[in-house]
């Protein structure tokens, strides 16, 4: 009994002392940094009351650093806050031409009250951002509300009305918005008595919030992409707008040609071999594939390539459901060599894109190749599983499932068809990688792969994490959240750095493809800015990325403005990706060491991490002569859990001898 006492004495003491504050986890000291630029503007949200709040955002920008990025909100903001951050380091780093993973990003949020959302401030973080990176000068004459994405358009956002009243009420002369909602719906509630009963009636009202501006002293300007906002302020541009869209290379072009023809080639051997093209699913299935192929042999003609192969690309997948659909006609509706027949494709590719990836001597447009091919190899996987999921399976065997009144579902087949096609254009990519080693003579660094690899790993889930968010507060189904977030895990699940690279460039497109899709206002006006952002890019690399040409063909041939805007934003991640690998970053001019603060202090939420995950930590550092890494247990924390310790063991002691006196 007395040394269950002594011991149960102990335990409580040891409890106390590990509810003692904890050693502070510093993401680094400000004395490890040579240089912090700091821009502070305002930043607008609508509170939780529904009005509209004004708040502080100061932005910290230190060097050198490691790409990481730190929030901190007072009070507490929704978790797209965190993901918005780390996009607008991104997009902003983007637009000026810097190499992220050399600095380290600070951004803190004050308000008065409980903001709701997060993805409006996006554009504020992003414009502080490049405004601190191109060293000018931050005023406190203008506000602006928008989501960022990283491609460095502006999405849209709700509450203008509020958010306009909020940016008059802080002396704001200059409100920027998203372009598209210079007239902005939003619902007055009426509340109607009807004898003993009240009704409320919610009644769309229209705003005009250049006029509303115009009332309450405040310019009201929309912008389409983060150097518009820029060039608004500064009177500069960040991208060069007399550049003309690229032409592919002769090389590409070649390739291109060959992959149309043997691509025709291969819909007709497969439309020949269809037993059962009297079935009329499987003749509206040949008749798509023969109807694209055409199409891509009349782009062929006209000298437009890469939408050419796309069109191939497509007919191959439906000349591949075709004749999966005459194997099910013929077996019983039995698919199991359809299935063996795709499973046999993917590994083929993903053979033989893991041997190219080891190569040594890879330059930039070789790796921008195989990063692509290992994206069309992670969507093949994709629809792969989804097909094999959807499938009924017997003894070993697959089949296609039926419906509850006797019908054939035929989604499984059109799964494998995209599957069996994605393989086949990730195995061109792969051997396009081969022709491209001798394009340039600067070889890709192992670190360098690692860093833009773990860069846009922790971008990928940012960005998905960002769209799950949107999708929700639209009222939206997640679904097309789903094959962005199989990617971000085929990433986690390797080793392979110019896999990574491939899965998050994709997952990143399709997500900034969705939201472009879902809630891009004014697409003409985006694509513009971003062709001529993908122009300077190509212009900024050496003209050394295949991707970018290829893309802007892409737009070029386009009437839809969305699409344009999709292919641009595409082409805009991959000229960033041959940037970062090539040896244009090493003239980046970095900020001067005179440039540096003594004191830096904020609590922070480091959002991005290489594997997604989001740490709560308070920094308070100060310069002079510290030195280390800023993440040490203080030695003061380790002296008082001893004496504790100590003094916990001398009181059980004396615990057990009065119980054993007693």
């Amino acid at each position: 009994m007395a040394r269950r006492a002594g011991i149960g004495a102990i335990m409580i003491l040891l409890v106390l002392a590990a509810t003692l504050p904890q050693p502070v986890a510093h993401p680094a000291s400000a004395g490890e940094y040579t240089s912090i630029r700091e821009c502070r503007a305002y930043i607008v949200a609508v509170a939780s009351n529904g009005k509209g709040v004004a708040g502080n955002l100061t932005v910290r920008i230190a060097y050198p650093g490691s790409g990481k990025v730190y929030i901190s909100t007072s009070p507490a903001s929704m978790v797209d806050t965190q993901g918005s951050a780390r996009i607008a380091a991104y997009a902003a780093s983007l637009l000026a031409g810097v190499d992220m993973t050399r600095y380290d990003f600070f951004y803190d949020i004050e308000s008065n009250s409980i903001i709701v959302g997060g993805p409006s401030a996006g554009f504020a973080m992003a414009l502080a951002t490049l405004l601190a990176l191109e060293n000018q000068t931050c005023t406190a004459s203008y506000a602006v509300t928008g989501m960022i994405q990283p491609d460095t358009s502006i999405g849209p956002v709700g509450g203008l009305k509020e958010k306009l009243e909020a940016a008059a009420s802080v002396g704001a002369k200059l409100f920027m918005i998203p372009a598209g909602q210079e007239v902005y719906t939003y619902y007055q509630t009426k509340y109607v008595r009807v004898g003993p009963f009240v009704y409320a009636e919610r009644k769309p009202v229209k705003v005009d919030l250049v006029k509303m501006g115009e009332e309450l002293g405040v310019r009201v300007v929309s912008i389409s992409t983060l150097n518009e906002a820029f060039t608004l302020l500064t009177n500069k541009t960040l991208v060069s707008p007399t550049l003309k869209a690229p032409v592919p290379g002769s090389g590409a072009s070649d390739m291109l040609v060959e992959f149309v023809y043997t691509a025709n080639g291969t819909v007709e051997d497969v439309l020949d071999s269809i037993q059962h093209s009297d079935v009329r699913f499987i003749q509206g299935l040949e008749a798509n594939a023969s109807a694209r192929m055409r199409e891509a042999l009349d782009l062929l003609n006209r000298g437009v390539y890469y939408p050419a192969a796309l069109d191939a690309v497509d007919a191959l997948s439906y000349a591949y459901q075709a004749m999966y659909a005459d194997i099910a006609v013929s077996s019983n509706l039995n698919v199991t060599s359809a299935v063996a027949d795709v499973n046999t494709s993917i590994s083929r590719a993903y053979d033989t894109l893991t041997e190219y990836s080891q190569r040594s001597a890879l330059n930039p447009q070789a790796v921008e190749s195989l990063a692509k091919a290992w994206a069309k190899l992670g969507i093949a996987t994709y629809y792969y599983q989804k097909a094999v999921d959807s499938l009924e399976k017997d003894n070993g065997f697959y089949y296609l499932p039926r419906t509850f009144f006797g019908g054939v579902i035929t989604s499984p087949l059109e799964l494998l068809g995209n599957a069996k096609s994605m393989a086949v254009w990730a195995m061109f990519w792969a051997n396009l990688s081969t022709r491209l080693v001798g394009a340039s003579n600067y070889t890709v660094s192992k670190q360098s792969l690692e860093e833009v690899a773990r860069l846009l790993e922790a971008e990928a889930r940012s960005t998905t994490a960002y769209l799950q968010t949107l999708l929700e507060e639209a009222g939206a189904g997640a679904s097309q959240a789903e094959l962005p977030a199989f990617l971000v895990e085929l990433a986690s699940t390797t080793n392979n750095q110019i896999a990574i690279i491939g899965y998050s460039i994709e997952s990143i497109s399709l997500t900034t493809g969705v939201i472009h899709e879902t809630f891009t206002l004014d697409p003409a006006r985006t694509s513009q800015g971003l062709e001529q952002l993908a122009a300077t890019l190509y212009n900024r690399t050496g003209n050394a990325s295949l991707q970018i040409p290829l893309l802007l063909e892409l737009a070029n041939a386009s009437n839809d403005a969305k699409t344009k805007v999709m292919a641009s934003s595409h082409a805009i991640l991959y000229g960033w990706l041959t940037w970062m690998l090539s040896n244009e970053t090493s003239k980046i001019t970095h900020p001067r060491p005179e440039q540096v603060q003594q004191t830096m202090t904020t609590t922070t939420t480091q959002a991005g991490s290489t594997h997604g995950g989001e740490q709560t930590r308070t920094s308070e550092s100060s310069g002079g002569a510290q030195s280390g890494t800023g993440r040490e247990a203080s030695p003061v924390y380790g002296l008082v859990l001893a004496v504790t310790a100590i003094f916990s063991v001398m009181i059980g002691v004396a615990i057990g001898s009065m119980s054993r006196r007693s």
